[in-house]
């Protein structure tokens, strides 16, 4: 094989082949963006234990509070768990934060059924999202 046909080849590979893997250019200004990084969360009164907060009976409130780097504001959901339920996603807070920690409180009604995932999405100043599912919430007792 001649070199010309070898130049040829690498090339195709790296137009092609690199699209291909996930692979891209990225632009000095994308490269200086920093994208949000959740570091922890936690509830309370009621505790995370497995993935799983288990709420008792009754009219109960819920603080969820997620430390994270790089974010400027905070948007919280529910969504019920099963399959084909992300259309009934829900917001139940929103919060710029203060010194990476971002607090929502949340109150379950007295008779509600509750099975739910409980997710967020992280954004930052130039507005680019992290979005996840952080845990679990159902009702006990």
């Amino acid at each position: 094989m001649n070199t010309i046909y070898k130049v040829i080849l690498v090339m195709v590979f790296l137009l092609i082949g690199s699209h291909l893997l996930g692979i891209s250019q990225i632009t000095n200004a994308e490269a200086n963006i920093l994208e949000p990084k959740i570091i922890e969360y936690k509830t309370f009164p009621y505790e995370i234990k497995d993935r799983w907060v288990c709420i008792p009976k009754g009219e109960k409130e819920l603080t969820v509070e997620v430390i994270a780097k790089n974010t400027k504001e905070m948007l919280f959901y529910l969504t019920p768990t099963g399959t084909g339920t992300a259309s009934k996603k829900f917001l139940i807070g929103k919060t710029n934060g203060k010194n990476d920690v971002f607090t929502i409180k949340h109150k379950f009604k007295k008779d509600e059924s509750i099975l739910y995932h409980l997710s967020v999405d992280a954004f930052n100043k130039e507005g680019y999202r992290v979005s996840g599912i952080l845990f679990n919430i159902s009702r006990c007792g």
